[in-house]
């Protein structure tokens, strides 16, 4: 049980910017289309799992024990550090698409997946079940994407994206700390 929970905060916490590009693109009433939500979350998915599989082999030069441990820090000094870095400067994302044409689809995908490599790596440190975390970062990615694109096509205060830096890097602390147990 413990291993689906890891790995569903795993994918949460590595998805959850796909609320605040949701909204961001909702916001400018640019809807995503199913098609290429899918095509997004497939790639970020995909990317995940590979660099969780390539960074399993250089775990393999380290006790598990150890490797743990240090997976688990880095998880809280990450998320620390994203914290302090956001209560710091204060940056709003800021997205000049303006329409979702193939070239904007792609840089939104490689952005979205570039969010997951850190945490990928961490998480296999941390020897977290791929094949969840690759289902769960589907899952996730697509339902986040198409939850922040609808709320942001409700609303005009967009809130939400300044505190989805701050929730995904408690998430990254609590899976940190749950990791120590």
């Amino acid at each position: 049980m413990l291993t689906v929970i890891q790995s569903f905060l795993f994918a949460f916490s590595a998805n959850i910017d796909n609320i605040a590009i949701g909204i961001s693109y909702g916001i400018k009433n640019i809807k995503i289309p199913f098609k290429v939500n899918s095509i997004i979350s497939i790639f970020v998915a995909i990317i995940t799992f590979l660099v969780m599989y390539i960074s399993r082999y250089i775990s393999n030069f380290f006790e598990i024990k150890i490797i743990n441990k240090i997976g688990a820090y880095l998880l809280i000094i990450l998320g620390s550090y994203y914290i302090i870095k956001d209560l710091i400067y204060k940056k709003k994302k800021s997205d000049n698409l303006s329409k979702l044409s193939l070239k904007n689809i792609i840089i939104l995908s490689i952005t979205l997946a570039t969010n997951n490599v850190s945490v990928g790596i961490l998480a296999s440190m941390i020897n977290i079940n791929y094949f969840l975390t690759l289902i769960f970062t589907f899952i996730l990615s697509f339902l986040m994407l198409i939850f922040g694109n609808r709320l942001g096509r409700k609303m005009i205060n967009n809130k939400i994206e300044k505190y989805s830096n701050i929730i995904s890097s408690l998430v990254l602390i609590l899976l940190g700390i749950l990791q120590l147990f």
